[in-house]
C-alpha cells in the first residue's frame, strides 16, 4: 500500500516537472539578426513584434527588453511599435577589437 502511494507521488512529481519545463520554454524566445558593419545611428534592424508574431501592445505587457552582455546598450527597442534600432553607428572593430567575427 505504501509503495502505491509513493509511486503515485513520484508520477505526480515527474508530470509537474515536465509541465513546468514546457511552460518555462514556451515563454522565452531568442531572435538573432545579422547586421551590416558601420550601420548608421537609428537604423532599422527589425520589427520584433512582427517576427515574434505578437502585437506591439503584447511586447509592453510582457516587458520585452534587449539584453546586452557588455556595459553599453547598442540597440533600442520601441515597445509601442516593436521596432528595433541601432542606438549609434556600429563599428565592428570597436565592439569586437580582436575577433574576425562579432557576436
Amino acid at each position: 500500500m505504501a509503495c502505491g502511494r509513493r509511486s503515485a507521488g513520484s508520477k505526480r512529481q515527474v508530470i509537474l516537472f515536465i509541465l513546468c519545463f514546457c511552460v518555462c520554454q514556451s515563454g522565452a524566445e531568442t531572435l538573432r539578426y545579422s547586421l551590416a558593419e558601420e550601420m548608421e545611428r537609428d537604423s532599422l534592424i527589425a520589427n520584433i513584434a512582427k517576427d515574434l508574431g505578437v502585437s506591439p501592445s503584447q511586447l509592453a505587457a510582457r516587458n520585452a527588453r534587449i539584453v546586452s552582455e557588455g556595459n553599453e546598450q547598442l540597440f533600442r527597442l520601441n515597445q509601442n511599435t516593436g521596432v528595433l534600432t541601432a542606438k549609434k553607428s556600429l563599428d565592428r572593430e570597436e565592439i569586437c577589437p580582436q575577433s574576425d567575427t562579432c557576436t
